[in-house]
């Protein structure tokens, strides 16, 4: 079982161990270019996706999270149906979105996935909130 994520050597919420005794390796995300950054990623589905029994709501999931990543400032945003947060380091070279099941906005649903994400040269604040909101915003 991972503890921690591969790429960025973050620490992974409990919710991605879908069963017990099963790994939890991600599933790595294309290569790709944000802006004028060169990103990498890791994809995790949370327990909510194949043990419902085992489901965390997004508050539980950010509250999580804001505990487990010193220094990270956390930004949230809705896009497509979804509720997204987003914790990211001080140079925005690492980002973790946290994505909800469909729901209206503002409500505390069920945590859907997680990515872990590398960007080299760091992503803007301004970029990142736009990742939250499913646009693209490049300054």
């Amino acid at each position: 079982m991972l503890t921690n994520d591969p790429l960025t050597g973050l620490p992974l919420i409990p919710a991605t161990v879908l069963f017990k005794n099963v790994g939890n390796e991600p599933d790595k995300m294309p290569d790709g270019q944000v802006c004028k950054s060169k990103t990498q990623g890791n994809f995790y589905s949370l327990s909510t996706v194949m043990n419902p029994a085992n489901a965390i709501k997004m508050d539980a999931a950010a509250a999580w999270y804001a505990s487990h990543l010193s220094g990270f400032k956390k930004i949230q945003g809705y896009a497509d149906g979804r509720s997204q947060i987003a914790f990211y380091n001080a140079n925005g070279t690492l980002v973790i979105l946290l994505t909800g099941q469909l729901g209206a906005q503002g409500e505390n649903t069920d945590a859907f996935s997680v990515s872990y994400e590398r960007s080299q040269p760091g992503l803007s604040v301004k970029t990142i909130a736009g990742l939250t909101q499913g646009k693209f915003v490049c300054n």
